[in-house]
């Protein structure tokens, strides 16, 4: 009896060692004497002779706490304690623990009584699982959610803002004007309301494409001193709104780095915007460039609200959002912030963001890696460049009216003799008695698409030698790829600008090749 006795404790030991879960218990009603296992000496970073089952009266430097919501547990509120003393099962309770180490984690631990031959309570045991990386995981979670729904909110309101003044400009309009005057005020108000419009959803669709690996920079050698000019160029009359003073240091030497102009100038445009925008009537921005051994050092420093400690780590995740003193939204959607930290590590440059907190306001560094020796890349298409002969045959393909006639409207002001089609079939039986020089094809629409229309224009005799120009929201490289395929010979995303449009007329009233 007693060698069998032994046996069975040697396998329950050998167990209580191979079990991935925490094991204690204990054989004395009191619970001074615990036996734990290595899993449980591990989760607790206790040592085999302390008492990992209630806080041990040592030092407080050494001492093990128990807390469950908020709320510290004596030894006799621990589940091996309770089964004990309750003479029940104990169900999952999670505990947050403060170890010997002055290190946090979160146990969820259960516990049962054992009972001898008679029935009474003896001992009991208490099983432990660590959940500490799933609480975090699901802390950051949350916080995820919290931060998207802050997001989406911002969004709505930011969306709101360009849309007011839009709509009621069309409204005004529809009811009528009182003099020529206000139409033209309430028709450039309009077109500086949608050009905002139009860079947000831009800038969501270029954090979306710079996440998902997508974007592709055009390099050549470019003076960073240019780049910055034109950056100023498109927030000189914010800054002038504000009244705040700008000033601007370059080096004596050229700053000529290997990079994609467009998209650098993004980089500073967003952070001059951000800058301008944080900072209260008549205070001051710099900023300053230097060469640092083989990179280029841009400081971009304001006197504005200024960024909290706590905001800094988040600062450019696109659902990073604060509120500054006044309570505005101080870094908004954060958008702006993570396209530009994007572009710059696409460059193999870094961003960083310091502030001494709230009201002390903001610094972002730039560092960009100085390359002297690049070959020069195609020159962007420019309308003053390519001529002045236009377009006489225009076909618009989309079934949304609105969009199709106010785009018919606008070529038509080019001088351009402009049919519209409402879908592909009609596209193509147009295309046969009009023979179009440039067709503007919508690829998303029901029935046949735009690429299978525009595929079927390529095998016309009207269709074979015309610019086709995919206009469409849709703007992934498997977008780009398939229309390629099909024939098209450009990709323009909705809404096109009137300077692309002017130059693609030009462009489509040359012989083609």
């Amino acid at each position: 009896m007693r060698a069998d006795l032994i046996v069975t404790q040697q396998r329950l030991v050998a167990i209580m060692e191979a079990a991935p879960i925490g094991i204690a218990f204990s054989t004395d009603i009191g619970c001074q004497q615990v036996t734990r296992n290595a899993a449980l000496l591990s989760q607790l970073a206790t040592a085999p002779r302390d008492n990992g089952s209630a806080p041990t009266p040592r030092a407080a430097a050494r001492q093990l706490r128990f807390f469950q919501n908020g709320k510290e547990l004596s030894a006799k509120e621990l589940p091996l304690q309770r089964a004990v003393s309750e003479r029940a099962h104990i169900a999952p309770m999670e505990l947050d623990v403060l170890l010997p180490t002055g290190g946090r984690s979160v146990l969820e631990a259960s516990g049962a009584p054992i009972l001898g031959e008679d029935g009474e309570v003896i001992g009991g045991v208490e099983i432990t699982v660590d959940v500490t990386d799933r609480k975090r995981a699901e802390t950051a979670l949350q916080d995820v959610d919290r931060r998207r729904d802050e997001f989406l909110a911002t969004l709505a309101h930011e969306l709101r803002n360009p849309l007011a003044p839009i709509c009621n400009g069309l409204a005004a309009m529809k009811r009528g004007t009182k003099t020529e005057e206000d139409a033209v005020r309430v028709i450039a108000m309009m077109e500086r309301q949608s050009e905002h419009l139009l860079r947000f959803v831009d800038d969501l669709l270029e954090v979306s494409r710079i996440k998902r690996g997508k974007i592709k920079l055009v390099k050549d050698r470019v003076d960073l001193a240019g780049v910055i000019g034109d950056a100023y160029d498109m927030n000189r009359d914010l800054i002038g709104a504000a009244e705040l003073e700008l000033r601007i240091v370059l080096p004596d030497e050229p700053l000529l780095l290997d990079a994609d102009a467009v998209r650098l100038t993004q980089v500073f445009a967003n952070l001059l915007n951000n800058a301008a925008r944080h900072t209260d009537r008549g205070g001051r921005i710099e900023i300053v460039a230097t060469r640092v051994d083989e990179h280029a050092v841009v400081n971009v420093t304001d006197t504005g609200v200024g960024i909290a400690k706590e905001m800094l780590p988040h600062l450019f995740s696109l659902y990073s959002q604060a509120s500054d003193l006044q309570g505005r939204p101080e870094f908004g959607l954060g958008i702006g912030l993570a396209l530009a930290r994007g572009l710059v590590e696409l460059h193999r440059g870094s961003l960083e963001a310091h502030s001494e907190g709230e009201g002390r306001g903001a610094r972002f560094i730039v560092r960009l890696p100085c390359l002297a020796r690049v070959k020069p890349s195609i020159a962007p298409l420019n309308a003053a460049a390519i001529g002045a002969q236009t377009s006489r045959r225009v076909l618009i393909v989309d079934d949304e009216p609105d969009v199709a006639d106010s785009l018919a409207l606008l070529l038509s002001t080019f001088g351009a003799d402009v049919r519209v089609a409402r879908g592909g079939a009609e596209a193509l039986i147009t295309c046969a008695e009009f023979a179009p020089e440039l067709v503007f094809l919508d690829i998303g629409m029901p029935g046949m698409d735009g690429f299978e229309t525009a595929r079927r224009m390529r095998e016309s005799p009207t269709g074979i030698h015309a610019m086709l120009v995919a206009l469409t929201g849709w703007d992934g490289e498997e977008t780009r790829r398939r229309a390629v395929e099909v024939g098209f010979d450009r990709h323009l995303r909705k809404p096109a600008g009137s300077q692309e449009l002017e130059a693609l007329l030009h462009c489509a009233a040359q012989p083609q090749q």
